[in-house]
């Protein structure tokens, strides 16, 4: 007979066990790496999905219309002059809203009353202190369409829709109510990461598009662009763009109204590029920049790494470098500059 002595192994020793933990953390360290790099790309493949399909609801309104949307109607806070008079009737719509009829948004549509007001603001609803002595905007001269506070329309305007947002955008979706930004009253403002491309300095004069002539973009405040006059081809100009729900210097965008400088996206705007998280206020000290948080409103931008999203007067969507020189961005903007740019 053979005695065996001794105890038999019943677990792991502590060494053991660390060095498993060890080689499960390493693991988890390489993983994780991996999957945010997998979400991130289905993210930024959905926000180009979302942008042609917006692009797409822009031609099937121009094929019924034989004109493309305006960028907007009856702005109540730009700058009215002999020059550049002002509309009659202040209802501050976001040309969005237009496609929604074909975006598969009729029920919101059906819900909306053009002839009304979509958002309160008018040139006086804000702090004249913000221009230079002698500076301030003159009243548009136009009359706000009711209240959007009891119309109906200001409700609206806080519905938040998945088709204006980008996956990876994780700032906040609303504007404030109570400020020059929001529709009025006690109303927020549901947010969008993308709009129509537009010169900025639609919030210094009232309907400058019809006088913009070689500058011209595709869009404007009360702009009836059609096909046959862009020169420079659909295929090599910027229609829609993509920016980021925080902005240092003003507010971003509103899908279904404007207020105070939401004027859509101007590629080639000021001092902006895509991208540009860097702005320098009036102290003139620089901000630390956030990633996220571009510099002003109307600049292009996202959270994707190295640039943003455009879609063409085609329908085809691109994604723009944020290398990309800005000479280049406004010969892609404007429509007959008789330049045929590309963003390779």
């Amino acid at each position: 007979m053979i005695i065996r002595s001794g105890r038999s192994r019943l677990g792991f020793t502590l060494i053991e066990l660390l060095v498993v933990i060890a080689i499960i953390a390493i693991l988890i360290a390489l993983l994780v790496p991996s999957v945010q790099k997998v979400r991130e790309a289905a993210a930024r493949t959905q926000c180009s999905n979302n942008l042609k399909q917006l692009a797409l609801a822009v031609l099937t309104y121009e094929s019924a219309n034989k004109r493309l949307p305006p960028a907007g109607r009856g702005y109540g806070w730009c700058r009215s002059s002999a020059a550049y008079p002002g509309d009659a009737k202040i209802t501050n719509q976001n040309g969005l809203t237009l496609l929604l009829p074909f975006i598969d948004q009729q029920p919101v549509d059906s819900k909306l009353n053009r002839d009304q007001a979509f958002a309160n603001t008018v040139s006086n609803t804000w702090s004249p202190t913000y221009w230079p002595a002698g500076q301030n905007p003159a009243d548009t001269g136009g009359t706000l369409q009711g209240n959007a506070t009891t119309n109906g329309n200001g409700i609206m305007m806080s519905l938040p829709l998945h088709v204006f947002r980008c996956p990876s955008e994780n700032g906040d979706p609303f504007i404030p109510a109570g400020t020059a930004y929001g529709p009025g009253g006690t109303l927020t403002g549901a947010k969008t990461n993308y709009d129509f491309i537009v010169r900025e300095w639609d919030y210094t004069r009232c309907n400058t598009w019809k006088k913009d002539g070689a500058l011209r973009y595709m869009f404007g405040q009360n702009s009836d662009c059609s096909i046959s006059q862009v020169t420079d081809g659909m295929s090599n100009t910027f229609m829609l763009g993509e920016t980021t729900f925080t902005v240092y210097n003003g507010m971003c965008n509103a899908w279904g109204y404007r207020a105070w400088v939401m004027v859509g996206i101007d590629p080639a705007g000021w001092n902006a590029s895509i991208n540009d998280w860097n702005w320098t206020p009036g102290s003139g000290t620089p901000i630390t920049p956030i990633l996220g948080r571009l510099g002003s409103w109307a600049y292009p931008g996202s959270l994707h790494a190295g640039g943003c999203h455009f879609a063409m007067g085609d329908g085809t969507v691109r994604f723009v470098s944020q290398t990309i020189a800005k000479s280049r961005l406004e010969e892609m903007a404007t429509i007959a500059g008789n330049t045929v740019a590309n963003t390779d």
